[in-house]
């Protein structure tokens, strides 16, 4: 069968620009490093890597998060250090004032201990990325400052409040040591209520509280059913004489318990498990916390702690006032300083440990980013090496049919005759 001229024409040129766009896609391949640019060049392909293309981003979000955690996570074991370390001077300051020889200057030591409380006060309102680090969740507002009267040290916004940071899709974790939990008293109900007691049933506890001038109060609560797993926390503070701190009664708190686990859901709606009391005009400032309590199916067993007793910062400025007076440091007063060493040293234990866990989370990320990467690179990455020579095998081809072409095409019909 005779072959035309126009079929050879258009078999040539039909052959001649698919080489030219396998050229042109090759170029393209190693000019950009990718298989795929756009979705038709692999439906399938494209598929993968907008799912792998989610998961980076993801991954990227969680390793800021872990960055930026770590470094709030330094800055915080800082300051406990430095804290830790003007209070154990504190402390040995003590240590020297129990000989006779040392206390002929009360004024010296005075100065000390009020450069050390400064010193701790700065440190309690550390900043870090325009965070105040023991400010909780209201970490906007310096924590910690002098009372209008200078009489005192106090809390100034609630510093309670846990910062949660989410590190992948199923973890979380609180990166914060909260201040109220370092600098003031908290008062943590322990033990477990009884699921199976009828509604009214009541448990009353007591706890001693202080104020910022280190007098006793008395803290009465009274813990009532009130539903299944639901519960009314009521509270009151009687000064020495009996008489309560509150010109009314504070409103109770609904405190409500999981039925599955017995675990502690909210009070007052509120998931934190620890809130504020705050008397200003009494200057009593202290923290309940219920995280401890459970709710099983056994007899009731509560009772009270305190963390400390004192604040820090009002203790060493009533000692110093003492030390001024000629007046040494009492036991109590001793005694609570240490206490609040023994706390420190506690919390840069958890501190530390958070650190760790995210490290480990760091690492975890890191490595599903690698492979990830992989992934990508094997659905969408050009070998570079093979690249070119497939460009060369079409850039040999293009030449041979233009070659075939300049043989064949240009013949006429006298070339037939």
């Amino acid at each position: 069968m005779r072959v035309s001229d126009l079929l050879l024409s258009n078999n040539y040129i039909s052959h001649f620009n698919d080489i030219k766009e396998k050229i042109a896609k090759i170029n393209q391949q190693i000019l950009t490093g990718e298989k795929i640019s756009k979705p038709s060049d692999s439906p399938v392909g494209t598929s993968k890597l907008l799912r792998i293309s989610d998961q980076l981003g993801q991954n990227e979000t969680f390793k800021k998060n872990v960055q930026n955690s770590s470094l709030f996570l330094n800055e915080t074991i800082f300051a406990l250090e430095s804290i830790q370390s003007e209070v154990q001077s504190v402390v040995n300051k003590f240590v020297e004032l129990d000989n006779p020889l040392n206390q002929s200057d009360l004024n010296l030591y005075a100065d000390i201990i009020d450069n050390s409380l400064s010193m701790i006060l700065d440190y309690a309102n550390s900043k870090t990325d325009g965070k105040y680090i023991f400010g909780g969740t209201d970490y906007s507002s310096m924590p910690y400052g002098n009372s209008s009267d200078n009489q005192t040290i106090e809390t100034l916004t609630n510093t309670n409040g846990k910062m949660t940071v989410r590190f992948t899709q199923s973890v979380t974790q609180q990166i914060n040591i909260t201040g109220s939990s370092v600098f003031g008293t908290v008062v943590s109900f322990n033990g477990r209520v009884d699921a199976n007691a009828v509604a009214g049933s009541t448990i009353n506890n007591t706890q001693s509280v202080y104020d910022n001038y280190g007098n006793q109060y008395q803290l009465n609560t009274s813990l009532v059913k009130t539903a299944d797993n639901t519960y009314q926390l009521s509270y009151d503070i009687l000064d020495g004489t009996g008489t309560s701190v509150f010109s009314s009664s504070p409103a109770a708190k609904e405190v409500i318990f999981n039925s599955s686990n017995g675990q502690l859901i909210s009070i007052d709606g509120s998931q934190n498990g620890v809130f504020d009391i705050n008397v200003p005009s009494n200057r009593i400032h202290f923290s309940i916390n219920l995280q401890s309590l459970t709710e099983k199916d056994s007899a009731a067993s509560v009772n009270l702690t305190a963390n400390q007793q004192t604040d820090i910062f009002n203790t060493l400025k009533r000692i110093s006032t003492n030390l001024r007076n000629g007046i040494l440091p009492s036991a109590e007063e001793k005694a609570s300083v240490e206490n609040f060493l023994s706390n420190v040293v506690s919390k840069l234990t958890d501190a530390g440990n958070a650190l760790n866990q995210i490290s480990t989370i760091e690492g975890m990320l890191n490595q599903q980013t690698y492979n990830l990467q992989e992934l990508s690179d094997a659905e969408n990455g050009v070998d570079q090496a093979k690249a070119i020579v497939d460009l060369q095998n079409q850039e040999y081809l293009l030449q041979i049919s233009q070659k075939m072409a300049a043989m064949i095409l240009p013949q006429s019909l006298l070339d037939y005759l």
